[in-house]
């Protein structure tokens, strides 16, 4: 499916582009001989007038052919010029004007920066799902050492301004420290109704995993599932709800973190949950609205492996936040014993909840490595303890946000207008070297993004969709052989000479452009492959055999 759906993106934003050149070159009469979708042998063809419309095998793009208009001077390819001998002078495109042939390779970059008003239309129309509007600014999360922290915010702070610019939404906080990565600005924020301005320094650091300031959003907890027979359960919790507040413990609104840890922190007791109920989906036109109530619920003990959590259905464990360093289980580790008895995966969370607090030992299996991987099995001592339960599943608390048609309108240029200015942003990053090229996503990586994207949601498919749309239009227009914006640099400098470039010239440029696209296409495709095999366990241990045998 991942392949399906990347095929299917691609190929819609690739038509797109090519429709593009496509439609001005007829518009300017020029002899189209072919329109491709993908390249290599042709799978599927058909004619009309003078065009043969294929879709060919490999779908990394795609081309349209124009009689005159290659990357191979005709004088160098004799089958070039026999096939378009018959054609009149003023169809070729070589022979049309320099503001024509510009507007024939503009019009394929500018197609996909136009197509991401549609794009962004349908988002807004079928809805987006968001985080609640009452935390638009609300810091969550903030990573240790970052530039948050050391200038002083807190979580629940509510940032206000950056560089002295309002912000209303949490992608202007993102906007807006980016742009200032390396320079020393000023954050405006609000703490308990009193407004507190702090000097901050907006950074990139790969190694701690953030680019900008080093905060998260908050995400308060709602309800997605109520087990059975669980407190929750026998209460009047409602899917949907959420859980703010542990009254009379905490004093202040609480993360879904937060709260998992004070539900933890009180096994056997009965506790007053504050719950907000607001509607699943309302307009972006209408203000948001919710009701209030209090719910008392007796949690339950249950047992839990201390330091870590076990992925439901599937025995993977991952650490949590306080595990000390030296915690002997890594995430990622796969329980396959607890104290020498095997429990099937889905069974497993079930089975830890049954156990009593004290010591337990582990088998856990490990995969070491990152390419060429390896296989570890080691038994690991570890304590149970007593935690609370209210047996439900929470998730970051959202809505569903609609826009009526005219509103969708007036909001979706904004919209496409974001995309393009985090890829400006990234660009200059790459330009000013404080981003590497192996932040870039080739075919694999682009492929891997959409098929999760496609499994997330319809609105998470056409954000991507938006995305690299976007990135084609802006990238081909970067004055780089091979690329539309190459073209353009030539189609310039003809017009400032009044003549045709020698063939000789051109056909230097294009193998310089030509062998520097195939040079960076070979690193990110490389990168996307090593990505992969890190993330593949079967595949980095296949390659850890055959090592080994090769070793041997």
């Amino acid at each position: 499916m991942t392949l399906l759906w990347f095929i299917i993106v691609i190929g819609i934003i690739v038509f797109v582009h090519e429709f593009g050149h496509f439609i001005v070159a007829k518009m300017c009469g020029v002899y189209v001989d072919t329109f491709s979708l993908g390249f290599g042998p042709r799978i599927f063809w058909f004619k009309i007038g003078d065009t043969e419309y294929r879709i060919s095998a490999i779908p990394l793009g795609g081309y349209v052919r124009m009689a005159g208009q290659v990357d191979v001077p005709e004088e160098y390819d004799k089958e070039l010029a026999e096939r378009y001998k018959n054609v009149p002078s003023y169809r070729r495109y070589d022979k049309q004007s320099v503001p024509r042939r510009m507007a024939i390779i503009v019009a394929g970059p500018l197609m996909n920066l136009l197509f991401a008003l549609p794009v962004a239309f349908l988002l807004l129309f079928t809805g987006i799902n968001e985080p609640l509007d009452i935390d638009a600014t609300t810091v969550g999360d903030i990573i240790p050492g970052s530039p948050a922290q050391i200038s002083g915010l807190v979580p629940g702070d509510k940032i206000l301004a950056v560089a002295g610019y309002e912000v209303k939404t949490w992608q202007d906080i993102v906007n807006q420290t980016r742009k200032r990565i390396g320079t020393k600005t000023s954050i405006t924020y609000d703490r308990n109704g009193k407004e507190i301005i702090a000097e901050i320094h907006p950074a990139l650091d790969e190694e701690k995993g953030f680019m900008g300031i080093g905060v998260s959003r908050m995400t308060r907890a709602q309800i997605t599932a109520i087990s059975s027979n669980s407190p929750a359960y026998k209460s009047d919790f409602q899917v949907g709800d959420v859980v703010d507040k542990v009254i009379g413990i905490k004093t202040t609104e609480l993360s879904m973190e937060q709260l998992i840890k004070e539900v933890r922190n009180h096994p056997g007791q009965k506790l007053m949950f504050g719950v907000k109920r607001f509607p699943p989906i309302r307009y972006a036109s209408q203000s948001n609205t919710f009701t209030t109530t209090n719910i008392f619920v007796k949690t339950r003990r249950a047992g839990k492996i201390e330091y870590i959590s076990i992925v439901p259905d599937s025995g993977i464990v991952f650490c949590e936040n306080d595990a000390p360093t030296n915690f002997p289980v890594l995430t990622g580790d796969k329980i396959k014993l607890i104290n020498g008895r095997k429990i099937y995966p889905e069974k497993m969370n079930e089975y830890v909840n049954k156990l009593p607090a004290g010591k337990a030992v582990l088998t856990i299996e490990r995969i070491t490595g990152r390419v060429t991987k390896s296989k570890i099995i080691t038994n690991i001592n570890v304590n149970v303890v007593n935690i609370g339960q209210l047996g439900v599943v929470f998730v970051p608390a959202h809505q569903r946000i609609l826009y009526h048609p005219v509103n969708a309108i007036n909001e979706a240029p904004k919209r496409a207008m974001e995309k393009v200015d985090e890829t400006v942003q990234v660009l200059n990053m790459l330009v000013q070297r404080k981003l590497g090229l192996n932040s870039l996503a080739g075919p694999v990586g682009i492929a891997r993004i959409t098929g999760a994207a496609a499994r997330s949601g319809f609105d998470v498919l056409l954000n991507i969709v938006l995305l690299i749309t976007v990135n084609l239009g802006i990238l081909n227009l970067l004055p780089l052989p091979v690329l539309d914006g190459g073209h353009l640099v030539l189609l310039a400098a003809e017009g400032i000479y009044k003549k045709p470039l020698p063939s000789s010239f051109v056909l230097w440029y294009q193998k310089i452009g030509f062998f520097l696209l195939i040079a960076l296409m070979g690193y990110v495709l490389y990168n996307d492959i090593v990505r992969w095999i890190v993330d593949n366990d079967k595949i980095g241990l296949l390659l850890g055999k055959l090592a080994q045998m090769i070793g041997m």
